[in-house]
Protein backbone atom coordinates (compact mmCIF):
# COMPACT_ATOMS: atom_id res chain seq x y z
CA UNK A 1 0.00 0.00 0.00
CA UNK A 2 2.75 2.59 1.17
CA UNK A 3 5.06 2.02 -2.47
CA UNK A 4 1.29 2.89 -4.39
CA UNK A 5 1.15 5.93 -2.44
CA UNK A 6 4.92 6.69 -2.95
CA UNK A 7 4.50 6.28 -6.70
CA UNK A 8 1.57 8.21 -7.20
CA UNK A 9 3.43 10.87 -5.34
CA UNK A 10 6.09 11.02 -7.87
CA UNK A 11 4.43 9.97 -10.92
CA UNK A 12 2.22 13.32 -9.48
CA UNK A 13 5.37 15.31 -9.50
CA UNK A 14 7.04 14.14 -12.65
CA UNK A 15 4.14 15.36 -14.44
CA UNK A 16 4.68 18.88 -12.83
CA UNK A 17 8.39 18.62 -13.87
CA UNK A 18 7.91 17.43 -17.50
CA UNK A 19 5.09 19.73 -17.95
CA UNK A 20 8.23 22.43 -18.15
CA UNK A 21 9.81 20.44 -20.15
CA UNK A 22 7.71 19.75 -23.10
CA UNK A 23 4.17 21.63 -24.84
CA UNK A 24 1.22 19.71 -24.19
CA UNK A 25 -1.71 19.94 -26.24
CA UNK A 26 -5.01 18.53 -24.83
CA UNK A 27 -5.20 16.61 -22.26
CA UNK A 28 -4.26 12.47 -21.41
CA UNK A 29 -0.99 12.47 -21.51
CA UNK A 30 0.35 9.78 -19.25
CA UNK A 31 3.93 10.33 -17.44
CA UNK A 32 5.83 8.08 -14.97
CA UNK A 33 8.29 9.24 -12.39
CA UNK A 34 11.07 7.40 -14.59
CA UNK A 35 10.51 9.80 -17.41
CA UNK A 36 13.70 11.53 -18.67
CA UNK A 37 13.26 14.49 -21.21
CA UNK A 38 16.38 16.73 -22.12
CA UNK A 39 17.18 19.36 -23.93
CA UNK A 40 21.01 20.79 -25.19
CA UNK A 41 21.83 23.96 -27.81
CA UNK A 42 19.14 26.29 -27.50
CA UNK A 43 16.06 23.58 -27.29
CA UNK A 44 13.11 23.64 -24.94
CA UNK A 45 9.80 23.14 -24.23
CA UNK A 46 8.46 24.31 -27.67
CA UNK A 47 10.72 21.18 -29.44
CA UNK A 48 8.47 18.51 -27.85
CA UNK A 49 4.85 18.47 -28.49
CA UNK A 50 2.77 16.08 -26.94
CA UNK A 51 -0.93 15.82 -28.00
CA UNK A 52 -4.17 14.85 -26.26
CA UNK A 53 -3.34 11.06 -24.47
CA UNK A 54 -0.30 10.05 -25.51
CA UNK A 55 2.38 8.14 -23.42
CA UNK A 56 5.82 9.69 -23.30
CA UNK A 57 6.99 6.70 -21.09
CA UNK A 58 10.79 6.48 -22.24
CA UNK A 59 13.27 9.03 -22.91
CA UNK A 60 13.13 12.03 -25.32
CA UNK A 61 16.65 14.53 -25.70
CA UNK A 62 16.36 17.18 -28.56
CA UNK A 63 19.27 19.10 -29.57
CA UNK A 64 19.07 22.87 -31.46
CA UNK A 65 16.42 23.05 -33.66
CA UNK A 66 15.07 19.44 -33.48
CA UNK A 67 11.12 18.69 -33.20
CA UNK A 68 9.91 15.72 -31.25
CA UNK A 69 5.92 15.52 -32.12
CA UNK A 70 3.97 12.65 -30.52
CA UNK A 71 0.51 12.44 -31.95
CA UNK A 72 -3.02 11.90 -30.13
CA UNK A 73 -3.32 8.05 -28.22
CA UNK A 74 0.93 7.25 -29.53
CA UNK A 75 2.75 5.74 -26.60
CA UNK A 76 6.85 5.04 -26.01
CA UNK A 77 7.51 2.55 -23.49
CA UNK A 78 10.52 1.83 -20.82
CA UNK A 79 13.87 2.52 -22.04
CA UNK A 80 13.33 3.59 -25.52
CA UNK A 81 14.93 6.60 -26.46
CA UNK A 82 13.98 9.83 -28.93
CA UNK A 83 17.19 11.56 -29.90
CA UNK A 84 16.09 14.83 -32.46
CA UNK A 85 18.34 16.90 -34.00
CA UNK A 86 15.90 17.51 -36.94
CA UNK A 87 12.38 15.88 -36.87
CA UNK A 88 10.81 12.90 -35.25
CA UNK A 89 7.19 12.38 -35.95
CA UNK A 90 5.36 9.31 -33.92
CA UNK A 91 1.37 8.92 -35.91
CA UNK A 92 -1.83 8.64 -34.10
CA UNK A 93 -2.27 4.90 -32.07
CA UNK A 94 1.09 4.04 -32.81
CA UNK A 95 3.13 2.18 -30.29
CA UNK A 96 7.25 2.05 -29.87
CA UNK A 97 7.82 -0.87 -27.41
CA UNK A 98 11.00 -1.12 -25.01
CA UNK A 99 14.57 -0.43 -25.71
CA UNK A 100 14.12 0.58 -29.25
CA UNK A 101 15.77 3.54 -30.24
CA UNK A 102 14.65 6.29 -32.83
CA UNK A 103 17.56 8.58 -33.45
CA UNK A 104 17.47 11.10 -36.97
CA UNK A 105 21.27 11.45 -36.92
CA UNK A 106 24.06 9.76 -36.78
CA UNK A 107 25.43 10.89 -33.15
CA UNK A 108 29.01 11.76 -34.69
CA UNK A 109 30.52 12.96 -37.67
CA UNK A 110 32.12 10.16 -40.41
CA UNK A 111 34.84 11.73 -40.39
CA UNK A 112 38.11 10.31 -39.01
CA UNK A 113 39.91 13.85 -38.13
CA UNK A 114 37.00 15.50 -36.68
CA UNK A 115 36.35 12.68 -34.10
CA UNK A 116 39.72 12.15 -33.12
CA UNK A 117 39.58 16.18 -32.12
CA UNK A 118 36.05 15.35 -30.47
CA UNK A 119 37.58 12.45 -28.27
CA UNK A 120 39.61 14.48 -26.51
CA UNK A 121 37.32 17.30 -26.05
CA UNK A 122 35.09 17.15 -22.49
CA UNK A 123 31.92 15.74 -22.27
CA UNK A 124 29.52 18.83 -22.72
CA UNK A 125 31.58 20.57 -25.71
CA UNK A 126 29.76 21.63 -28.49
CA UNK A 127 31.70 19.42 -31.08
CA UNK A 128 29.73 16.46 -29.60
CA UNK A 129 26.44 18.25 -31.01
CA UNK A 130 24.30 16.12 -32.90
CA UNK A 131 23.75 18.83 -35.61
CA UNK A 132 27.93 18.23 -36.74
CA UNK A 133 26.56 14.38 -37.81
CA UNK A 134 23.86 13.76 -40.90
CA UNK A 135 20.80 13.91 -40.04
CA UNK A 136 17.08 13.45 -41.50
CA UNK A 137 14.03 13.33 -40.27
CA UNK A 138 12.05 10.43 -38.86
CA UNK A 139 8.24 9.80 -39.72
CA UNK A 140 6.44 7.30 -38.44
CA UNK A 141 2.36 6.98 -39.80
CA UNK A 142 -0.59 6.15 -37.88
CA UNK A 143 -1.12 2.63 -35.99
CA UNK A 144 2.25 1.74 -36.56
CA UNK A 145 3.61 -1.35 -34.11
CA UNK A 146 7.51 -0.77 -33.32
CA UNK A 147 8.83 -3.81 -31.76
CA UNK A 148 11.37 -4.22 -28.64
CA UNK A 149 14.72 -3.59 -29.26
CA UNK A 150 14.43 -2.27 -32.53
CA UNK A 151 16.78 0.89 -34.11
CA UNK A 152 14.68 3.44 -36.80
CA UNK A 153 17.68 5.52 -38.87
CA UNK A 154 17.68 8.92 -39.86
CA UNK A 155 15.38 9.58 -43.10
CA UNK A 156 13.12 6.37 -42.82
CA UNK A 157 9.39 7.23 -43.14
CA UNK A 158 7.40 3.91 -41.81
CA UNK A 159 3.88 4.22 -43.62
CA UNK A 160 0.26 3.61 -41.68
CA UNK A 161 -0.58 0.82 -40.16
CA UNK A 162 3.05 -1.38 -40.39
CA UNK A 163 4.63 -3.05 -38.10
CA UNK A 164 8.82 -3.35 -37.37
CA UNK A 165 9.45 -6.73 -35.95
CA UNK A 166 11.44 -6.87 -32.56
CA UNK A 167 15.48 -6.57 -32.92
CA UNK A 168 14.55 -4.94 -36.54
CA UNK A 169 16.85 -2.09 -38.04
CA UNK A 170 15.01 0.27 -40.40
CA UNK A 171 17.28 2.15 -42.56
CA UNK A 172 14.89 2.73 -45.53
CA UNK A 173 10.84 3.70 -45.98
CA UNK A 174 8.71 0.63 -45.18
CA UNK A 175 5.56 1.01 -47.31
CA UNK A 176 2.01 1.08 -45.57
CA UNK A 177 0.47 -1.86 -44.59
CA UNK A 178 3.21 -4.08 -44.13
CA UNK A 179 5.36 -6.37 -41.68
CA UNK A 180 9.19 -5.69 -42.20
CA UNK A 181 12.05 -7.99 -40.19
CA UNK A 182 15.74 -8.51 -39.96
CA UNK A 183 19.02 -6.07 -40.11
CA UNK A 184 18.41 -3.95 -42.57
CA UNK A 185 14.39 -4.46 -42.19
CA UNK A 186 13.18 -6.00 -45.31
CA UNK A 187 9.39 -6.67 -46.12
CA UNK A 188 7.90 -10.04 -44.83
CA UNK A 189 4.87 -9.54 -45.39
CA UNK A 190 2.38 -7.22 -47.51
CA UNK A 191 -1.28 -6.01 -47.15
CA UNK A 192 -1.99 -6.75 -43.40
CA UNK A 193 -4.69 -4.67 -44.22
CA UNK A 194 -6.59 -7.33 -45.58
CA UNK A 195 -6.12 -9.40 -42.27
CA UNK A 196 -9.57 -9.91 -41.00
CA UNK A 197 -8.79 -10.81 -36.83
CA UNK A 198 -12.18 -10.17 -34.53
CA UNK A 199 -11.73 -7.63 -31.93
CA UNK A 200 -13.15 -9.27 -28.65
CA UNK A 201 -13.84 -5.99 -26.87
Amino acid sequence: MLKKIAKRILNFHAKIRLKRMATLKGEGQLFYHTVRISHRDGANKNNIILMDHCWPLGNIAVEGNGVVVMHPYSRIFGTTQILCVNRIEIGRNSTISQNTIVCDNNNHPVSPSFREKMEVTPMNHPSRLWKHSANAPIIIGDNVWIGTNARICKGVTIGNNSIVAANSVVTKNVPANCIVAGNPAKIVKEGIDSIETEYPY
